[in-house]
């Protein structure tokens, strides 16, 4: 039996398109900081230095964002795989890491055919409680810089910065 290794042989031909190839100039080494919001709004930010890695997964069909940082110098670390669907024309991320998500997966979505990557998902709060929204932009306009800003989502639907993350190629 011939092994095959997913990170370099993809298993059925893939052809890349324009949203494929966006996500491939993410790829490298980025450091920045985060600020992280641990309260109500107007709650001041815990600012904290993040540095990541880029790379592609199955030959460009996705991209996985590996990262280490800190919250209140406690050390964490995450990946977060962001997905364009070409069939659906719609972009999907699930992010874990040992803070913010403990042993869930957050899995957010964007609308069908947006070009913005814009995605919202939902998280257990507690027993007995709704979920709570989640929302994640991620700001590529720029080649060397990277923005993700992520919102906390109440059940009623009010919207509030939860962490902004900026990023520059290094």
């Amino acid at each position: 039996m011939t092994t095959v290794n997913l990170e370099t042989e993809p298993t059925k031909p893939y052809e890349s398109d324009a949203e494929h190839q966006r996500l491939a100039r993410l790829v490298g080494a980025w450091r920045g900081t985060a600020q992280t919001i641990m309260g109500p709004p107007g709650t001041t930010p815990i600012e904290a230095p993040w540095e990541g890695r880029i790379t592609t997964i199955l030959d460009g069909r996705f991209v996985r964002f590996t990262y280490r940082s800190s919250v209140e110098e406690k050390p964490i670390a995450g990946e977060m795989l962001l997905a364009f669907e070409s069939g659906e024309k719609l972009w999907r991320i699930s992010w874990v890491d040992s803070f913010h998500t403990g042993t869930a997966i957050l899995v957010s979505v964007s609308k069908e055919g947006g070009t913005d990557i814009d995605v919202r998902g939902s998280y257990f709060a507690a027993p007995g409680h709704p979920h709570w929204g989640w929302r994640t932009v991620v700001d590529d306009a720029q080649a060397d810089r990277l923005v993700i800003r992520m919102y906390n989502i109440t059940p009623d639907g009010q919207e509030a910065p939860g962490i902004e993350i900026t990023l520059a190629r290094g």
